[in-house]
Formats: structure tokens, C-alpha cells, sequence
């Protein structure tokens, strides 16, 4: 177990039960104290694999851990009697709680299916598709719209809309975990702001400092609904996906905890300078001054440096969009290589052949990987002819986006890297020759030599003359190779009639 990571998970887990599993075997406890040296304390401890449980506490090392993992305990709610009149009276005495929710498309013209509410001390899920419009009639509208209690959630928009439009419920009194991730983000960098907001999985692993293996649960969730779309409306509902409710909601309380911290660390630091002000002073200084003075002291003068300095400092961190907005690292986990598997890479709005021995360019899904690609298309215009179309030649309105699915023939055939850099060499030779001035009977040679290449099946070849053709009425002077069109037989053009 590598605690350097863990310690900050496990420590806002404390006084919560747990399941450790070691290597001699799997015990479940309190979490009581968490060691920076590697030492966990737990009491009242069980040994899962034989029942017993163990006396007083029971300390482990980080040596001996495997694995650690949240037992959160939760209650359902999917009945009138008992169980709901209690969880209102818990409920209703709280200053702060959390709320998730779930279901499909939650607005006003989705169905809300799962209403999580979580306290210090105890997790409710609501069943709102059995318990229908009658469990905010009993309470829930109450405690939803209570100027009173604090309600905790992730991005609020959606929910709202939905509890508005179909319940007639106007959400109140909020913390919303992402609109306090950008506040957070302006003080840090002193007045920017990001150019996108962050999920629940990023301000987790950003504020939290939780290691994404702790976080799986919200990939298995979004895995889940991709292969069951009705996933919410199934009864019963699986052990699995209720406590993947009820933690969506859990770490919502300590989430805000933390975003308070930072967002009034300059308070904090401010209010110490205040305090230092006279106590660790000469006496003199106090004898000649007015207790009138509203003058700004010079501690509050800070501020201004503080602001300065960080304004400084993300101007070298970040980059800048075209909006004047810092571009945010993306802390999304890589996909797997089973799920980007098979898939054509599209860069430029041309499609990257999947065989292509060059390097895959990545999709372009955020505001950083378009700005990257401006860039080095820019380099790359110095030094050749235009390229086809982009994106931005064609519009913001317009894209290409060619998805051309792959035939039966392709799926069938492999290629050896062997015969895929011979082919390779065919095409950078062309390009030489073009370079160099070559003949049109050279050209014409080159082209028969890579159209009989054995390496590529008949359903992925293409023409030279098809790919380069922006180049066949540009005259080029006399140059050596050049690198950047080294890397661009992988580029096809997409009115190629060869293309399925």
C-alpha cells in the first residue's frame, strides 16, 4: 500500500468503517487514526473471513495493506411506513446535508429515479420512481426548500430545472461544489478564470487529493448506463449500484469543506497579520496613533501582492484561449486500450487511417487540444503548401466529421510492421521526389510501385495523387526533405472514391 497517495483519501474517511484487505487476510473497522508513517488504526474490528471480532483497536501497517476501500452504510427508502418518518425527523434537524441525484436525463422533460441525501452521520436513498410526487409531499419539499438547511450538491442546474418544472419545487439556500471549484480557481490565479468547468471525479481528485483508484465507482457507474440505458428504472436494484448512490453524495460534505479552506485562505493569512499587528510591535508606535485611523493598514495592502503574484504565476502555468480564458488541465483517466481499441482517430476533421504506420493523433474534445493543434498547424503552414481544409478555413459553423466504417475485407487482413514501413518508405519517397522536382515519369513510377505494394489489402489503398493533390499545381524549389511532410502520408483526403 502506498500511503503517500492514500493518506489524504483515508484521512476524509475518518470515524467511518472500512475494509481493509491484507495480505493474511480481510478486516473491516472504524477508521480511527491514519499515520503519515504508514499506521492505520481501527476499532471495532472484524475479521470478515471468519466472523470474529476483535477486542479494543487494531493497529496495521502500510506494509501489510493491499487494499482499502469506503464501507459506507446507507439506508433505502422506497416505502411510506417507518423508515421514511424517520429519516425525515434526522433530516429535518440538520444545518448542512448533500444531495445527489439520478436518473434518466434529470430536468424538466427527463424522470427523476434516485433523490441521495446524506448527513455527517447517515446516508438516505429516496426511490423516487416508487415513491412518485408523495415524498416531497411528506417533507422532502420542506427540507429542499428550507432557507435553513445548506443543500450540498455538484452543479445544481439540472436538478433544479427538474424539482421546478415537474414537483414545483424551488431549490434553496445551496452550495453548489462547482460553481466553488471556479471561484476557487480565480482567487488561485488571482482573477482568471478557467475555460471549463470540472466534474465531480476532478474537483475530487483536485481539492480532496484523492487517488482516481478510489473514484472507479463513478467509471462503473458511467460504464453501467452505457450498456443499460433503463438502468435506473430496473427493481431491485444491485448492492453494487446503491452504494455507488449513496457515495456520490457522501463525499459532497467534505468536497465543501475543503473548497471553504481555500477559497478563505487569503482571509486567513490576513486576519493573522492582523493579529501580529501591535502584540509583536514596539509600545511606542501605539502612544502616537489615533484608535480612529481608517486608513488601510498595510497588512490588508497585502492583498494586492497576493494578486499580483498569482496573476504572474498562471501566466507561466497556463495558457491562454482565444477567450482569454486559462486553459485547465484535464484530469479525466486515459481511456483504456480495450475501449479506444478500433476506433479511427479524427484530427482536422479527416479521418486517420487505423493502419497508418504513424503515431495516432488525439480527438480533439477540449479547448487545450484545439488551441495544441493550432499551434503546431501554424509551424506547419511555414514551411508548405496549404493542407486540405480545416475546420477553421471552413467555419465554426461547419466541420468535417468522417466516420467512414470499416469493410468486412480490412477486418480480415493483417498488415506486418514489416510491409507497413515499406510502404511507409514508398510514400516519403514520393514526397522527395516532388520536393527535389522529380520528373513526371519518376512520379508516375512511384505511384506504381506503391498502388503494387503487397502490403496494403485492396480496400485501404489510395492514391498518391489523391492524397497530395493540393500539391499538383504548386511548383517546388529545390529543397532537402522536409520533416514536417514526413508525417503526412497518414493524412486522407475524404472525396478519395477508395474510401468505403
Amino acid at each position: 500500500m502506498d500511503l503517500s497517495s492514500d493518506y489524504h483519501f483515508l484521512n476524509q474517511i475518518l470515524w467511518r468503517r472500512v475494509r481493509l484487505t491484507l495480505v493474511c487476510g480481510i478486516f473491516e473497522g472504524v477508521l480511527q487514526h491514519v499515520d503519515p508513517d504508514k499506521i492505520v488504526v481501527l476499532k471495532k474490528v472484524k475479521n470478515v473471513e471468519t466472523g470474529l471480532s476483535v477486542p479494543g483497536v487494531k493497529m496495521f501497517f502500510g506494509h501489510e495493506i493491499v487494499n482499502e476501500e469506503e464501507e459506507v452504510t446507507y439506508t433505502v427508502i422506497d416505502q411510506f411506513q417507518q423508515k421514511f418518518g424517520a429519516a425525515m425527523l434526522h433530516i429535518k434537524k440538520q444545518s448542512v446535508l448533500s444531495v445527489a441525484a439520478e436518473g434518466a436525463n434529470v430536468c424538466r422533460h427527463g424522470r427523476l429515479c434516485w433523490l441521495q441525501v446524506a448527513t455527517n452521520s447517515r446516508v438516505y436513498l429516496f426511490d423516487i420512481f416508487l415513491l412518485g410526487s408523495r415524498a416531497f409531499n411528506n417533507g422532502l419539499q420542506m427540507v429542499l426548500e428550507d432557507k435553513r438547511i445548506l443543500k450540498v450538491i455538484h452543479d445544481c442546474r439540472w436538478l433544479s430545472d427538474c424539482l421546478s418544472h415537474q414537483y414545483g419545487i424551488l431549490l434553496n439556500n445551496v452550495f453548489d461544489t462547482q460553481v466553488a471549484d471556479v471561484l476557487q480557481f480565480s482567487v488561485e490565479t488571482g482573477g482568471f478564470l478557467p475555460n471549463c468547468i470540472s466534474t465531480l471525479q476532478e474537483s475530487l481528485i483536485r481539492h480532496l487529493k484523492i487517488a482516481p483508484k478510489h473514484l472507479s465507482f463513478l467509471e462503473v457507474r458511467q460504464k453501467w448506463i452505457r450498456e443499460n440505458p433503463e438502468l435506473w428504472f430496473t427493481r431491485p436494484v444491485s448492492p453494487s449500484l446503491l452504494k455507488i448512490l449513496a457515495l456520490e453524495a457522501t463525499y459532497l460534505l467534505p468536497l465543501r469543506l475543503v473548497l471553504l479552506d481555500e477559497m478563505m485562505s487569503d482571509l486567513t493569512t490576513l486576519v493573522d497579520g492582523y493579529l501580529n499587528t501591535y502584540r509583536e510591535g514596539s509600545a511606542d508606535r501605539l502612544g502616537g496613533m489615533e484608535p480612529t485611523c481608517m486608513e488601510l493598514p498595510e497588512e490588508l495592502l497585502q492583498l494586492q501582492d497576493f494578486q499580483k503574484q498569482r496573476r504572474e504565476r498562471a501566466a507561466k502555468e497556463y495558457r491562454v484561449n482565444a477567450q482569454g480564458l486559462l486553459i485547465r488541465t484535464v484530469l479525466h483517466p486515459k481511456k483504456s486500450v480495450t475501449e479506444t481499441a478500433g476506433k479511427e482517430g479524427k484530427v482536422r476533421g479527416f479521418l486517420l487511417y487505423k493502419n497508418s504506420t504513424q503515431d495516432k493523433a488525439p480527438n480533439i474534445t477540449s479547448h487545450e487540444d484545439v488551441n495544441l493543434l493550432k499551434e503546431e498547424s501554424k509551424s506547419k503552414q511555414t514551411t508548405v503548401e496549404p493542407l486540405p481544409p480545416t475546420k477553421e478555413d471552413a467555419g465554426e459553423n461547419s466541420s468535417y466529421n468522417l466516420n467512414y466504417p470499416e469493410s468486412e475485407g480490412v477486418k480480415d487482413q493483417r498488415i506486418t510492421r514489416k510491409e507497413e514501413f515499406q510502404t511507409s518508405l514508398s510514400l516519403k519517397e514520393e514526397i522527395e521526389q516532388l520536393l527535389m522536382g522529380g520528373n513526371k515519369e519518376d512520379l508516375k513510377s512511384t505511384k506504381q510501385d506503391v498502388s503494387a505494394s503487397p502490403s496494403l489489402p485492396q480496400e485501404t489503398r489510395v492514391s498518391p495523387s489523391d492524397i497530395f493533390h493540393p500539391f499538383r499545381k504548386a511548383v517546388f524549389p529545390t529543397l532537402p526533405p522536409c520533416s514536417a511532410l514526413e508525417k503526412t502520408d497518414s493524412w486522407l483526403n475524404p472525396d478519395s472514391p477508395n474510401l468505403p
